[in-house]
Order: C-alpha cells, then structure tokens, then sequence
C-alpha cells in the first residue's frame, strides 16, 4: 500500500501518452530527477534503455555518476551505453563555454546512442522546477512569447515525460522507492547563472506561492498554445504578402502587428538572419509607415521598395565583366555570333535570326531570352559587360537619354541587383539594359529584318544547339 502510494506522484503524473508505442532512450546523469525517470519508466513497462555522458570534470565524483548509471542498470537488465569525454579541454579548443560544450557533446552522444540501441526516442529529465528556471532565465536575459514558453514536451524526438513533475516529488520518490542517486555538487555553484535563480529566486517565489512551479508549468502551456495559433497565422499572412522579391506592404499593413513581427522575421529567416524583438518591431513600423530602409546586423537593409518589403544583402562591387564581339563590317547574316558565360555561371549565347524565325521560335526560348534586338542597328561591336560610369539610355516614346543609375533607383531595383546587372552597348553607346529594356534605336519593331538575340540557361540544362 506505502508503495503504491509512494509510486502515485510519479506514476500518475508521468507524461506516458508522449512515449506510448516508443522505445525509449533514457539520459541519465546520475541524478534524482534522471534516476527517477529511468525507474518510472522501467515500472511502467515502457521499453527503456539508458544513455549517460561522463563530462569528466569533476574527478572521481564525475566517475562515481558513470558508476552509479552502470550498476542500477546491470541489476536491472536495462541497455546502457557509456561515454567519457574531456568537456574542459574540448571547449577551450573550440572556444565555448563549459554548459554550451556539454550540451552539443551531450545530444550528438545520445543521438548516437539511440541509434545504436534501436530507440525511437530521447528522454530527457526536465521538470515542472526546470520550467520556472528556465523562463525566469530567458526573462532576465530578455525574450519574447516563444521563449516564456519554456522547455517544451516534446521537440522531434527529444521528449519530456517528468516536465509535470517538481523537483521535491522526484526527490520523495527516490527517497520512498529506494532509487540511488548522485548530488551533483557544482549545481550549488552560484557563479553559474542557473544555480544563482535556483538558490535565490525560486526559493523567493515559492515563499510567496508554493505552487509557483505548477503555475508556471501552465502558464508555459497556455503560451505555447498562443504562440502555435501565432505562429499558423503568421504562417498564412506569409504566404498572402508573398510576392517574388518580397512581402506585399498592403497586405502586411491589413494585419495585427503581432503577425507583422512573425511575417518579416520568416522573409528574414530566408537570408539566415535572425532578430531580436526590438528590430522585429522596428520592421513593423517601417511596414505601416509605408517606406523607408532600416539597416540591420551583417549588413543587410530592410527596405520598402515599390510597395514591397525586400531583404536587400550587403551591397558588394562586382568584379568588371565583359564580353565583346566584333560585328561584319557589311550586311549582316543570321547565325552564332558566340557563346560565353555570364558571372552567374549561366552559359550564354549571342546570335542573331531572321525576324520571322525569331517569331516562329519565341515559344521555344520561354525564359530563355534575355534581349532581342534589331540587329541592323548595332554599330561596330557589341559588349555584354555591367554597368559603367555615365552609362544612359533613351527610353521608346520618351524624350531624351536618362542614366542607368537614375533610372534603377526609380524602379526600386536594390543595390545588390544593380551592381550585377547586364548591359549591352555598341560603339555609340547603351543598346539594352536589364531591369529596363532596349535603346529606342535598337528596339526591334514591323520593319526589322534581323534579329539580334541573348539567350542563356543554366548549365545543368545542357547547351544550345547552333541553328
């Protein structure tokens, strides 16, 4: 009867639903809260094997651990697999703290281990007193909804079965089953940021409430909940915004600031940036004010560019590129003029068609082309090569040359795509520029003869047939 009562806690409280139909690979340290969830689940009848890291840094007590782990599951049977390594002198060698290093050495062994011992799952010992660490922590170190909901019951295969449990009932349970169990004694270091709200200002809380670790427990539920319906939210106004080169502002600015916030960190996201809460609101202000550019970490500009929110990279000068072709000086004929490739590492080749295959062909090249021209109007030689100082060109039906540089900025086009833009000229001047279009001189209309045409296709598509 003491028994059952003993095991109730832990049995009845015990998240079994998370590892139903699992084998389960238990991490265990040695201590009470690993110990307890190893002999839970063993009492449980959940198929159950054992993993335990020896990070050896505290000595002889570090071995004591390893001995501990080894001994409980020798008497019961239980697969085990062991490790040791040097998490001092790794961490010095890759420049990490000590908690950071265990961790990344901790999962990849257990990861291993999992495979090795054919489980289908990672369990780990947090409980509802980790939950209130862990949020106080993220509190004081600044977070936003996502991280006051704390440790979460599952992610991937990485489980939680004790996250309903405090850490005086593990430690009761221990004590009334009779389940060995280390104290680790740097837990009560308070140079360590976790140790210093364990000792210091959990204790306080549960002055105030002692059921301050439950609360907490179903507060970092509730959030969680909140943050998934967020999140799927955000997720949909993603893909309604989303526009080739970005977000669409009007359909951000028709949405809650809180979906703004998640919108612009996920087109973020896309580059491999990723912001605090401060800029995330920045970029919600930029949004429903409708324009400007707000420069972030690495370089990159958040910027509202023709109605559409852009990640714009670090503007960095092209190398000079340039391919020229010299011309027949007399009538000119169709055929291959010659192939290159382009700085993109697209293959490119400049030929030139008589106008009515041109037509008849159009289909065939889809999205292929990159200028046709008519040819009769090239002067001397053409060049495919970026854009130069002084470079303009006179626009079809409009009065004048404008600059290249002018007439970009005009048309929103980044600093990046700029800088990598083509351009093609003969000896008078700009025939065609990207982003933009032909000259009106050398715009192909109803009396062009000869066609004079760019295509290029990435080089997994094979080449181009010389026709």
């Amino acid at each position: 009867m003491s028994n059952r009562r003993a095991r109730q806690p832990l049995e009845e409280k015990l998240l079994l639903s998370l590892v139903r139909g699992e084998k389960v690979l238990a991490a265990v340290s040695g201590g009470a809260d690993s110990m307890a969830m190893l002999d839970a689940l063993r009492q449980s009848g959940v198929p159950v094997a054992a993993a335990h890291l020896n990070h050896c840094l505290r000595g002889a007590e570090s071995d004591g651990d390893e001995q501990l782990v080894l001994d409980y599951c020798t008497e019961y049977g239980i697969p085990v697999a062991v490790r040791r390594v040097q998490i001092g002198a790794i961490a010095l060698q890759d420049g990490l703290g000590l908690e950071e290093c265990g961790r990344r050495e901790r999962y990849a062994f257990l990861e291993e281990a999992r495979q090795e011992l054919g489980c289908t799952c990672i369990a780990t010992a947090h409980t509802l007193s980790d939950q209130l660490e862990t949020m106080l922590f993220r509190l004081a170190r600044g977070t936003g909804l996502s991280g006051l909901c704390g440790i979460p019951e599952r992610r991937g295969n990485i489980v939680r079965p004790l996250l309903c449990c405090t850490r005086a009932e593990v430690e009761d349970y221990c004590r009334r089953e009779g389940v060995p169990f280390r104290t680790d004694s740097s837990n009560r270091d308070p140079r360590f940021s976790r140790n210093r709200i364990r000792l210091e200002a959990v204790p306080a809380l549960l002055a105030v409430n002692p059921g301050a670790e439950r609360h907490a427990g179903q507060l970092a539920r509730s959030l969680a909940d909140d943050c998934d319906f967020l999140e799927q939210e955000a997720k949909a106004l993603f893909a309604r915004a989303r526009r080739e080169d970005g977000l669409s502002v009007q359909a951000l600015r028709e949405s809650h600031q809180s979906l703004v916030t998640r919108a612009a960190g996920m087109l973020l996201a896309e580059e491999g940036i990723r912001l605090d809460y401060p800029l995330l609101c920045a970029a919600a202000e930029l949004v429903y004010k409708g324009s400007g550019a707000l420069g972030l970490p690495g370089g990159y500009i958040l910027a509202i560019r023709r109605g559409v929110l852009r990640a714009e990279p670090p503007f960095r000068e092209e190398a000079p590129f340039e391919a020229a072709f010299t011309l027949p000086v007399g009538e000119k004929t169709a055929g291959v003029i010659g192939k290159f490739a382009l700085p993109d590492g697209r293959k490119a080749c400049l030929r030139a068609e008589m106008a009515e295959d041109f037509e008849k062909n159009k289909k065939i090249y889809n999205s292929d082309l990159i200028f046709s021209l008519d040819y009769d109007t090239i002067v001397g030689s053409i060049s495919i090569r970026c854009r130069r100082a002084g470079d303009s060109i006179r626009l079809p039906g409009r009065p004048g040359s404008r600059a290249l540089r002018k007439l970009w900025s005009e048309a929103g086009l980044p600093l990046h795509k700029r800088a990598a833009a083509l351009v093609a000229a003969d000896s008078q001047g700009v025939v065609w520029a990207e982003h933009i279009g032909p000259d009106s001189r050398s715009k192909a209309g109803e009396d062009t003869r000869l066609i004079l045409l760019l295509t290029a296709q990435r080089k997994e598509k094979g080449s181009y047939d010389e026709k």
